[in-house]
């Protein structure tokens, strides 16, 4: 003989409501993760131009310190053309692809070399102070990396 299941046992699963409800909260929290990794993608390439900006600006400041002869006194400067006063602007890689080696962001590097006219007991110093701006656009956004150094004479 065949014996039905007893009425107090319920057949166990989950409802229609409770598996719609689950599954809403598992897009909920995919989407908002998946929003959160596109917000890290794009503040990391902001960073790495950034960065790239300031490795160039620093180059630049590297070379205005070392390169040499550089005393005004004698009338001696770098052959370059670095440390002449005045004002140069010119277009610089700010990143480049590494697959293809394509300049994808490029900007302006101005520098500009003055005579700031320190003395000590009316002898002059012999320094000259040099600033470098790199500005460069990314996704309709200016950004400027801006470093100043003096160069004192070599003698």
């Amino acid at each position: 003989m065949v014996r039905p299941f007893p009425a107090s046992r319920c057949a166990a699963g989950f409802t229609l409501t409770e598996v719609l409800v689950a599954l809403a909260m598992i897009g909920l929290m995919a989407s908002s993760a998946l929003w959160a990794l596109v917000i890290i993608n794009a503040d990391a390439s902001v960073a790495r131009l950034y960065t790239g900006a300031m490795t160039v600006a620093q180059a630049r400041i590297d070379l205005i310190l070392s390169d040499t002869p550089f005393d005004p006194q004698l009338d001696e400067y770098p052959a370059g053309g670095e440390l002449n006063l005045g004002t140069q602007t010119q277009t610089v890689p700010i990143y480049t692809d590494p697959s293809t080696g394509n300049v994808v962001v490029s900007g302006t590097m101005t520098t500009t070399i003055s005579d700031p006219g320190l003395t000590i007991n009316g002898n002059s110093l012999n320094t000259y102070q040099a600033t470098v701006t790199v500005t460069y656009q990314y996704r309709n956004r200016n950004y400027t990396v801006k470093m100043n150094t003096l160069r004192a004479s070599d003698a």
